[in-house]
């Protein structure tokens, strides 16, 4: 089963990026969500992320932050 990431803070503020599991996908872009605790959510799928989706965004920020600006020459 794919893992998934919770990728909104307002709500459920305190599990943002906790990994979860979708259960079932709905109509009208809905989906059943489980934490590793066994909370269950039905919520929107634009409120999680696949795991590696998230793992790339994360890595592509930080290279961005992390490169040194180039020297401009005046």
């Amino acid at each position: 089963m794919t893992k998934y990431i919770w990728r909104v803070k307002t709500r459920l503020p305190k599990r943002y990026r906790m990994s979860c599991k979708v259960l079932a996908r709905g109509k009208m872009n809905t989906c059943l969500v489980e934490f590793e605790d066994g909370y269950r959510v039905t919520t929107s799928r634009n409120y999680v992320m696949k795991w590696g989706t998230m793992q790339k965004r994360l890595a592509k920020q930080s290279l961005k932050k992390h490169r040194s600006p180039k020297n401009n020459k005046t």
